[in-house]
């Protein structure tokens, strides 16, 4: 996500959905990709998100919404997507983080 943030949506998208249903990560593969603790990668992430322009959140991801999950994206998907990223760093800190 953080490597093509600002592009495309669609991988936002795809780290809201997985971390919405709980999947596990994979922090060594995080790690290993992006060069960086698993903490920091995700606290860029966050960063990434927060600076990032909402008018353009349905990028990439908006042909496949309905009507009412286009609306519900601009008020609400990249916040939910902070938190969601936020409460995954906080169970990471607790040692509860899986592996997929």
């Amino acid at each position: 996500m953080s490597e093509r943030i600002g592009k495309t949506s669609r991988d936002v998208y795809d780290v809201w959905f997985f971390l919405k249903q709980r999947f596990p990560m994979n922090k060594e593969i995080v790690e290993s990709r992006s060069g960086l603790s698993f903490k920091t990668q995700v606290q860029k992430c966050i960063v990434q998100l927060e600076k990032m322009n909402n008018r353009n959140i349905l990028d990439g991801v908006g042909e496949l919404l309905t009507t009412s999950q286009k609306d519900w994206a601009k008020a609400k998907f990249q916040a939910e997507t902070i938190a969601l990223l936020k409460l995954r760093l906080e169970s990471t800190g607790r040692g509860n983080e899986n592996k997929a």
